[in-house]
């Protein structure tokens, strides 16, 4: 899977660190300031980033699969256990790759959207949305018949990379804690006059 669609991988992971790195230093630059209506702008970039970073997402996951009808995988980690139990550790196999890829996905779009909800529960929000839109995207698998598993285990590891993308901006653009000094007594330092 990412052999056959690395360009498409390749050019997501480009425009969403583009989009992080731009994102942190405004995240900074902002910090302490008031709210500003040039916020609610910045974060309609990071959703149009968002939204470019599922293309290649799309691309991979409705192109034609390799077999000639659908299957269903309802069974949570039977498939991730199966390919753990299994894989090379050098992900010759193709199930290593499956659940690797599956992951790596949703990073870059996981990376953008997390500057659109700004806040404690960003990870969770983006968690969700991208387990939305996993959940969509299973579900035209088999609807369209693209002879391709539709699995639960993949709704889990594209949840698992929206998620990552989250907690990877909430720690790269975490505010500095101010350094606390101790206080100063008045008669420090210097002689009082009587």
């Amino acid at each position: 899977m990412l052999g056959t669609h690395g360009g498409e991988i390749l050019v997501s992971v480009c425009l969403t660190a583009l989009a992080a790195a731009i994102g942190a230093r405004r995240a900074r630059r902002e910090a302490g300031r008031p709210p500003t209506a040039d916020r609610g702008r910045g974060r309609a970039v990071f959703a149009a980033v968002a939204l470019l970073a599922l293309v290649p997402f799309l691309l991979v996951t409705l192109a034609h699969g390799y077999g000639t009808e659908n299957r269903i995988s309802a069974v949570p980690l039977r498939e991730i256990l199966d390919a753990s139990a299994h894989a090379d550790v050098d992900l010759s196999d193709a199930r290593a790759v499956n659940l690797v890829g599956n992951v790596l996905l949703l990073v870059p779009f996981g990376t953008a959207a997390a500057f659109v909800w700004p806040g404690r529960r960003r990870v969770l929000k983006t968690a969700l949305t991208g387990a939305a839109l996993s959940v969509t995207v299973e579900v035209a698998q088999y609807a369209l018949s693209l002879g391709r598993v539709t699995s639960v285990d993949d709704v889990l590891l594209n949840t698992s990379g929206a998620a990552l993308g989250a907690v990877l901006v909430r720690r790269w653009t975490r505010r500095p804690r101010p350094r606390l000094t101790p206080p100063v007594p008045s008669g420090a330092g210097g002689r009082t006059r009587a």
